[in-house]
């Protein structure tokens, strides 16, 4: 444990020391992105509002570029893009162009949207297929696995019935409080032991799921790394040394200027004076055996001279049907051993 302990404190020294080297670049990159979500975030919700749905099991995303810029909507079906969704001059349209090859391999889809308004019968066809839960082909399982069980999570975090939902207090954050939404880092962390800076305007890694844990004022952000299985060759461990990578970029940014910005975009009012961070390991329970849970509630301090911390947690799970079942979690535990 305490090997673990002092790899995990060597991770997020290691990110800020790349983070401090190449400050001036990210605090601009990123004090543009929340400026212009900032501006943009009413407009993208009144666009949905006025013009269209939510039609599950298709879901929206959107990504930094597209909330800057185009203001297109992802449309995916069990995380797996599938059609691109517009909104201009008060008319939805959606078109499948760069998809129709892997709908129709994937999905068995062979309707072609090209800018079809959103309540079209055409569109309306394309909508009826993927409501089925069509299952998913051998070769679409092995390459979008792990996007599948992110969508899965997402649709379960998501709810708002108590009665229905397996851990609550929890909501992921999106994009105009609408779209689902990757947060993107400056860190690329796949491989916590050969970190990497993107320097120019490429990005590095994205937060698999960043989520609110908790309600009102006790909740805090909590970064997720998602695994498909759990794997001897990507154990526990290395899933939260990853995401740790990412928090402490995020402890960062809320810290930097513009920061006010980004708690709005996050889902807070006003920045917190303490910043507790939760960073959670989340993948599938071992078949056989018991899961690693010795790091559970673990608290590892970004600074020795602030109270701004991480707080280590697991969360192991079932799916079956592509829903969730969780079967232990160390979130929503009060009890933390400082170190």
């Amino acid at each position: 444990m305490n090997k673990f302990l002092n790899e995990c404190k060597s991770t997020i020294h290691e990110v800020q020391q790349l983070l401090a080297t190449n400050r001036e670049h990210w605090v601009r990159l990123f004090s543009n992105y929340a400026n212009v979500l900032h501006k943009n975030e009413e407009e993208i919700r009144s666009k949905k509002k006025k013009t269209f749905n939510e039609w599950a099991p298709l879901y929206l995303y959107m990504n930094v570029t597209q909330a800057k810029g185009t203001m297109e909507f992802s449309l995916r079906y069990l995380g797996q893009q599938v059609a691109t969704l517009k909104v201009r001059d008060g008319k939805t349209t959606v078109s499948t162009k760069s998809f129709d090859e892997t709908n129709r391999r994937d999905f068995g889809c062979d309707f072609k949207l090209a800018g079809d308004e959103w309540n079209s019968k055409t569109s309306a066809v394309f909508r009826k297929h993927f409501s089925a839960q069509l299952p998913r082909t051998l070769e679409s399982r092995k390459r979008n696995e792990e996007h599948r069980i992110e969508s899965a999570l997402l649709t379960e975090f998501s709810k708002t019935n108590r009665t229905d939902k397996e851990f609550c207090n929890i909501q992921p954050v999106r994009i105009a409080k609408i779209a689902r939404f990757q947060m993107p880092t400056p860190i690329t962390a796949s491989n916590p032991k050969k970190m990497k800076y993107s320097s120019g305007d490429s990005l590095g890694g994205g937060i698999d799921i960043l989520c609110r844990v908790g309600s009102g004022g006790r909740s805090n952000l909590c970064v997720m790394e998602v695994k498909d299985e759990y794997n001897a060759n990507e154990p526990p461990s290395m899933a939260i040394k990853q995401a740790l990578a990412y928090a402490t970029f995020l402890r960062e940014l809320l810290r930097s200027e513009h920061c006010e910005k980004w708690w709005h975009v996050f889902g807070f009012k006003k920045p917190r004076k303490q910043i507790k961070l939760l960073v959670s390991c989340v993948m599938p329970a071992p078949a056989s055996g018991e899961p690693d849970i010795s790091f559970g509630n673990t608290t590892i301090p970004f600074d020795d001279d602030s109270t701004d911390c991480a707080i280590l947690h697991y969360m192991y799970f079932k799916e079956c049907d592509n829903k969730i079942k969780i079967v232990s979690t160390s979130l929503g535990q009060e009890v933390t051993q400082a170190l």
